[in-house]
């Protein structure tokens, strides 16, 4: 079984172990989930993969490498290095202006569209044409804070966010922050509230080492809106251990649910798709220098 060796967007290098008849549309398939990149791109298509076959002696010559070709079809031996990355962000590299006002502009129509289609969420932005800094609001009931002695968070109908698209963007991943109170183990909290201590960061794995160019700012704020309604949240990557200690309690799910919301079961149609998935082996990828 050939010792494979594949490459992230970022340089990470992983090795693994693989058999001479598995496709690359599985390779990729494996290595996605194991980044924990999204599934979908900002349009809310599947997201494509790229998986490219590097040249050792040049790394930067590479071969475009065919999904459903195996291995053992393709040619590839024992100790090559592949490149696996989302179609989204092929080419990129270091942000030009031309592409970040491309994607800055292509954002606020995005944003102008989910207003229209969601009468919940609403923004201002820092300027009419490509904006850079959106305030946006969600109008919906989501949990403050829980007072010391009760066993039920208290709500608000309510939520603002900050979201910062630096120079970097869309490169790197904009800054969000929360600016009204928030009970959620994926954003920080600190008492008193201080910006400078890291107040209202958000810290959803997409936000972090899981950020990809291709997700859009339409995309990103659906799934901060999915946040607010704790349908979108991870109790064990937590910002604020105390709504992380509370989310895992059984008897605090129907709280989570009243507000629509889901425990940490996690929604029915990603519960079958991870059932389905149990099923199948993985491709095992373990860090390489």
């Amino acid at each position: 079984m050939p010792k494979i060796f594949v490459e992230a967007p970022s340089g990470e290098r992983f090795g693994a172990d693989i058999r001479d008849d598995t496709k690359f549309s599985k390779i990729a398939a494996d290595f996605f989930e194991a980044q924990g990149w999204p599934e979908q791109d900002s349009k809310g298509r599947g997201q494509r993969a790229v998986v490219e076959l590097t040249n050792q002696d040049n790394p930067d010559d590479t071969k475009r490498l065919d999904g459903e070709q195996s291995i053992g079809e393709s040619g590839v031996r024992d100790g090559d290095t592949l490149r696996i990355f989302p179609e989204s962000i092929a080419g990129a590299g270091s942000v030009d202006q031309k592409a970040r006002l491309m994607a800055l502009t292509t954002d606020h129509r995005d944003m102008q569209e989910i207003i229209e289609r969601n009468p919940k969420i609403s923004f201002t932005a820092n300027r009419a044409h490509a904006p850079d800094l959106y305030t946006v609001t969600f109008h919906l009931a989501s949990f403050t804070d829980l007072p010391p002695g009760t066993l039920e968070p208290r709500q608000s109908d309510t939520h603002r966010i900050e979201i910062t698209l630096g120079a970097d963007y869309p490169r790197k991943a904009p800054l969000v922050r929360w600016l009204t109170p928030i009970f959620h183990p994926n954003i920080r909290q600190t008492n008193p509230p201080k910006r400078e201590d890291g107040h209202g960061l958000v810290c959803l794995g997409v936000l972090q080492h899981r950020y990809l160019p291709g997700l859009g700012l339409a995309r990103l704020v659906t799934m901060l809106f999915e946040m607010a309604q704790w349908r979108n949240f991870d109790a064990f990557d937590s910002f604020n251990p105390e709504a992380s200690r509370w989310a895992i309690k059984p008897e605090n799910w129907q709280i989570i649910e009243r507000i629509g919301g889901h425990p940490l079961q996690g929604p029915i149609g990603d519960l079958l798709k991870k059932l389905e998935r149990a099923t199948q082996s993985r491709i095992s990828f373990t860090p390489a220098t």
